[in-house]
C-alpha cells in the first residue's frame, strides 16, 4: 500500500510539473531518444532508427540547435512510428492542442496519437499532413474531444502514406513536441477570427495563428517597425523574438481582409 500511495504522490508531481511546461520533448540535450521505443519499422529497424543530431536547417520557424531523426524504412509498415511514456498528457479546455515541427522532403500525414488514458479516454490519433517540404513546418493536433482526459503514452508516426515505394528511405526531422498552455498564451478576436500568440511572454520564439496571413510585422512600443517578413498564404507561422530586447512589442498580420495587431512581452 505504501508503495502504490508513493507511486500516487509522484503521479501527481509528474503532472502537475508537465502541466506548467510548453515543450514536452525538444531534443536539447540528447537524450530524449533513451525514452522513445520505434516500432514497425521494416526487418532491418532498430532503436538506430532515431537519433539527435544538429538541426539541418535553421530557419525562422525552428532555430534550434538539436532534432530528432526518424529514419523510416522502404519495407515500414504505414504506421511506423515511436511511443512514449516520459510525460502524461491532461488535456483541458484551455490545453487541448498539441504542436510538432516537421521538416520532410516529401508531403505525408503525419499522426500524434494518445494512448493509455488514467482515466478512461479512448485511444484517440489526429492526422495532419504537411504543406511545405525542405523546410521546417510547425503542425497544430486538435484534440479538444479529450477534455478532461489524461494520457500516459503519446505516439508520433512521422510518415503515414496510403501506400510505401518500397524502394528509397524517407528521413523525417521531428522537434519541439509541446502541448497548449494557457497561462502562456494570448488570445484576440477580430472579424469573427480568433489571433492567438502563443507563448506570450515569448523568449527565443513565438508562434501567430491567424486565418490567411501572408505576412507579419514586430514593431516597438512606440510604432517603429523591426522587422517585416513575407509570405505565401498560412494560418500559422513562429517568429524568432530571441534577439529583442525585454519589453512590450507588437506584431501585425497581414491578410487580404486587412491588417490586425496584438501586442507580446519578450522576456
Amino acid at each position: 500500500m505504501r508503495k502504490i500511495f508513493t507511486f500516487l504522490i509522484v503521479l501527481v508531481i509528474v503532472i502537475s510539473a508537465n502541466a506548467q511546461y510548453t515543450t514536452l520533448y525538444d531534443f536539447e540535450d540528447g537524450v530524449d531518444t533513451t525514452v522513445w521505443i520505434p516500432f514497425a519499422n521494416g526487418k532491418s529497424g532498430s532503436t538506430k532508427d532515431i537519433s539527435v543530431l544538429l538541426n539541418p536547417m535553421k530557419d525562422t520557424i525552428n532555430s534550434s540547435d538539436s532534432v530528432m531523426m526518424f529514419v523510416v524504412h522502404p519495407d515500414a509498415d504505414p504506421w511506423v512510428g515511436m511511443f512514449s511514456d516520459a510525460f502524461p498528457v491532461s488535456i483541458t479546455q484551455e490545453s487541448h492542442v498539441l504542436s510538432m515541427m516537421v521538416y520532410k522532403k516529401i508531403e505525408s500525414p503525419v499522426l500524434l496519437k494518445l494512448e493509455l488514458s488514467m482515466n478512461g479516454g479512448a485511444t484517440t490519433s489526429k492526422s495532419v499532413t504537411n504543406s511545405v517540404v525542405d523546410a521546417w513546418q510547425m503542425l497544430n493536433f486538435d484534440f479538444s474531444d479529450l477534455i478532461g482526459k489524461i494520457y500516459s503514452r503519446l505516439t508520433v508516426f512521422p510518415d503515414f502514406p496510403e501506400s510505401r515505394n518500397k524502394i528509397d528511405s524517407t528521413i523525417v526531422f521531428l522537434d519541439n513536441i509541446a502541448i497548449e498552455d494557457p497561462t502562456n498564451t494570448a488570445i484576440q478576436e477580430f472579424e469573427g477570427y480568433k489571433m492567438k500568440l502563443y507563448p506570450n511572454p515569448a523568449d527565443h520564439r513565438m508562434a501567430v495563428l491567424y486565418p490567411e496571413m501572408t505576412g507579419l510585422r514586430i514593431s516597438g512600443i512606440n510604432g517603429q517597425e523591426i522587422r517585416t517578413i513575407k509570405f505565401s498564404t498560412a494560418n500559422q507561422k513562429v517568429i524568432e523574438v530571441g534577439d529583442l530586447k525585454t519589453g512590450t512589442y507588437f506584431v501585425t498580420a497581414f491578410t487580404s481582409k486587412g491588417n490586425f495587431t496584438m501586442p507580446f512581452i519578450k522576456k
